[in-house]
């Protein structure tokens, strides 16, 4: 190590001529480089964008990442500053009157020199600024070209948030308008069945539970004319027992019994068995105390037997009656089986009804909430559309100006660069000869070389 440090110096002394030579060229070279290349101005507008969350329900975010959406947001801004849409504003202001292919190659010149940076850090809370760059060898121009962008910029930014403001509006406003016709068009559909329907809606409201009325209404009608109709299933099933045991009396010998249910005070029947009664226990106690040939006997027995015939044709008369009267209930019971029918077929429809009537209303109800809805998205839109809300989110910091002097070339940077370059090239350039050159020319190469020690040396003359 310490003999190719002896060596390195060896060289370094041996060779100084040459390295100054090649430090001086490369550091005069630099220098009118330096020297001769022009001037760069960069004139500069920096502006704050803040990212609340937006009125427009068109335009309203629901994400929480306020720092990726600050990135999108400015990344946004820089597409459109870069745009044509913007840039083309820029090239005919700058050239009046230029044709089409004159201004697509200037815009190319213009996004060329045209930077666009947001800040390092997208970490503010409530706002993040970014900066407009444009360059050029004229500083004047480098701010008219500057502040043009900039006017072109914001002008365009606002007549895109102005659109999207303004469509916003009209969309909601368009919305409205159509979900109040159909809401109107359900209501008066709603309507116009409550008033075809007045006296069934009554059925239908009847329908709900807790809500029956017991006067109207085919439900409490089905269940008097049910609670009626086995009233006189059982009356007839009465009538039709005491006939048949009137009957059996009526066809048997002797004296018929009548039953409970048809005696009543001043009735045929109760006075013909009452006296039948009569002429039986007289008759008993005659047959006690007289001979059967006594005429008076006699005339007891046939007086009790026409009171029996009499009886019995009394009683075939209450069955003659009985059996009227089962004819009507039975035709009662045919009539009220047909109106049950015609009840539970008017239920049947009326519940049909009933549907129909609650998806009309549903469908009302609906369209409704769906016009509500609308209606508070219309006034929000309306709202960010009063509020101009461009000029609170975007704001021009500083507007370009003239630059006083040049960012670029750093003509000093230049020139130690070019000397401490030359140095390094210098010693390269040593080096690189002294690798090539196999001469012996010191101590050491003898040493190195011919192997054989060193005896004494004479000083160069």
């Amino acid at each position: 190590m310490q003999n190719i440090f002896r060596e390195f110096v060896f060289i370094f002394f041996d060779r100084m001529r040459l390295i100054v030579t090649v430090a001086l060229a490369v550091s005069i070279i630099t220098t009118v480089i330096a020297i001769t290349l022009p001037s760069i101005y960069r004139s500069t507008a920096k502006l704050s964008l803040i990212v609340p969350q937006n009125m427009d329900p068109l335009q309203q975010e629901n994400s929480f990442d306020y720092r990726n959406r600050v990135r999108r947001f400015l990344q946004d801004q820089k597409e459109l500053i870069l745009s044509n849409r913007v840039l083309i504003k820029v090239v005919q202001r700058l050239f009046p009157g230029v044709s089409q292919d004159d201004t697509i190659r200037q815009m190319d010149d213009v996004r060329k020199y045209l930077e666009v940076n947001p800040p390092g850090g997208e970490s503010f809370e409530g706002s993040s600024v970014f900066i407009l760059e444009f360059t050029d060898r004229n500083p004047v121009r480098a701010a008219e070209v500057a502040t043009l962008i900039t006017e072109s910029y914001l002008e365009e930014y606002r007549q895109i948030f102005k659109t999207k403001s303004d469509y916003s509006h009209s969309f909601f406003l368009e919305q409205t308008q159509e979900l109040n016709k159909e809401m109107l068009s359900k209501e008066n559909k709603l309507r116009e069945f409550e008033t075809k329907q007045a006296v069934a809606l009554i059925e239908i409201l009847n329908l709900e539970p807790g809500k029956a009325n017991q006067e109207v209404g085919p439900t409490a009608l089905l269940s008097q004319f049910i609670r009626n109709y086995h009233e006189l299933e059982t009356e007839l099933s009465g009538l039709h027992a005491s006939i048949e045991a009137i009957e059996r009396e009526i066809n048997k010998k002797g004296i018929p019994a009548v039953l409970p249910e048809m005696e009543n005070s001043g009735r045929s029947v109760t006075i013909f068995k009452t006296k039948v009664a009569q002429l039986q226990i007289q008759l008993n106690e005659m047959k006690t105390q007289f001979q059967e040939n006594f005429e008076p006997l006699k005339q007891v027995e046939l007086e009790l037997k026409l009171g029996v015939d009499a009886l019995k044709k009394e009683l075939e008369r209450t069955v003659t009656a009985q059996k009227i009267s089962a004819q009507i209930i039975e035709a009662r019971i045919r009539q009220s089986e047909k109106v049950i029918q015609q009840l539970k077929e008017r239920i049947q429809i009326t519940a049909k009804e009933k549907v129909t009537y609650e998806n009309l209303k549903q469908e009302f109800n609906i369209a409704k909430n769906a016009y509500t809805l609308a209606m508070g998205q219309l006034e929000q839109a309306r709202m960010a559309q009063s509020l101009n809300q461009e000029k609170q989110f975007l704001t021009l910091i500083d507007r370009p100006v003239v630059p006083s002097k040049p960012f670029k070339p750093n003509r000093i940077l230049l020139i130690i660069g070019g000397l401490v370059s030359g140095s390094f090239l210098g010693i390269a350039v040593a080096l690189t000869m002294a690798h090539f050159d196999h001469r012996i020319k010191t101590l050491y190469d003898i040493e190195t070389h011919l192997g054989v020690p060193i005896l004494g040396s004479i000083s160069k003359i």
